[in-house]
C-alpha cells in the first residue's frame, strides 16, 4: 500500500523500510516494508501472522526503533535525524500508544491511569485542561461513571477502553495500537475496533493498528500486509 486517501496533509511518510535483528535461535529476522503515507484522520491496519514484524513496524513509526535502511518522516522531519531526547519528546507529545497488554497500573484508578502520560513526561502539563480532556474521553467511551474505579474491578473490554482513552488524552497526531482486539469475542472485537477508529478520527489523529484479525479489516481506510500475508 502506497498510502491512504485522507482530507489532510501527510503526517507520516516513509521510504522503503528495512529492519534486521537476530532471533533467539540465531536466525536473522528481516522486515521490509514498502513506502507508505498517512494523514491525520486516516486509519491503516497492518496485517500479518505472529512474528511477521507488525509490532516492529509500530516501533519504527514511533521512533523507538530506527530502520537499517530507509527513513520515517513525521511532519516533514526524519526520526533518524533526531536525538534520543527529541524522539522521546516526539513520542510524548505526538504519539499515543495502545499496548497489546494494556500496561495499566493496578494501584491507580481509571482516571489516574488515563492521566499517567502527563505524570511521566515533563513535556506535558497536568492541568485542569488535561483533567477535563480525560473526563470527556471517559464519558465518550462509556466509563464516565467509573473514573474512580480500580482497574481490577473492570472487565477486559473496559480495560481496553481505558487503554484507548489514555492513548488519546494527550491529543496525539498519531495513534499506534498493537493487537487491540486480541483475545476478545467477535462482537467485542468489532466494537473495540469501531471505537478506536471513531475516537482517533474524532481527535483528528492518524491511526495504525497491528492485527491478525481478519474480521476487522474492512473498517479501515487501508490495509498493509506484511510477512507471510504480504
Amino acid at each position: 500500500m502506497a498510502g491512504t486517501t485522507a482530507p489532510h496533509a501527510t503526517l507520516i511518510e516513509t521510504t522503503t523500510l528495512v529492519f534486521r535483528r537476530a532471533s533467539a535461535g540465531g536466525t536473522a529476522f528481516e522486515l521490509r516494508v514498502a513506502p507508505l503515507a498517512l494523514a491525520r484522520g486516516a486509519s491503516l491496519a497492518v496485517r500479518g501472522p505472529s512474528g511477521s514484524g507488525k509490532s516492529t513496524l509500530l516501533a519504527l513509526l514511533s521512533g523507538e526503533l530506527l530502520p537499517f535502511e530507509g527513513e520515517v518522516r513525521a511532519r516533514g522531519r526524519s526520526l533518524s535525524s533526531m536525538s534520543d531526547a527529541e524522539r522521546r519528546a516526539y513520542r510524548a507529545t505526538c504519539v499515543g500508544q495502545v499496548f497489546q497488554t494494556f500496561e495499566l497500573v493496578a494501584s491507580l484508578d481509571v482516571l489516574e491511569n488515563v492521566l499517567l502520560p502527563f505524570r511521566l513526561h515533563g513535556a506535558l502539563s497536568l492541568d485542569d485542561a488535561a483533567h477535563a480532556r480525560a473526563r470527556e474521553l471517559l464519558g465518550r467511551v462509556g466509563l464516565g461513571d467509573k473514573s474512580r474505579r480500580s482497574i481490577d474491578r473492570l472487565s477486559h473490554g473496559e480495560r481496553q477502553r481505558v487503554a484507548i482513552t489514555r492513548a488519546l488524552v494527550t491529543r496525539p497526531a498519531l495513534v499506534l495500537a498493537d493487537e487491540p482486539t486480541g483475545n476478545l469475542d467477535p462482537a467485542l472485537k468489532r466494537e473495540i475496533a469501531a471505537l478506536l477508529i471513531d475516537e482517533a478520527r474524532a481527535a483528528d489523529a492518524a491511526l495504525v493498528v497491528a492485527t491478525h484479525d481478519e474480521s476487522i479489516l474492512g473498517s479501515f481506510d487501508g490495509v498493509l500486509a506484511i510477512g507471510g500475508d504480504a
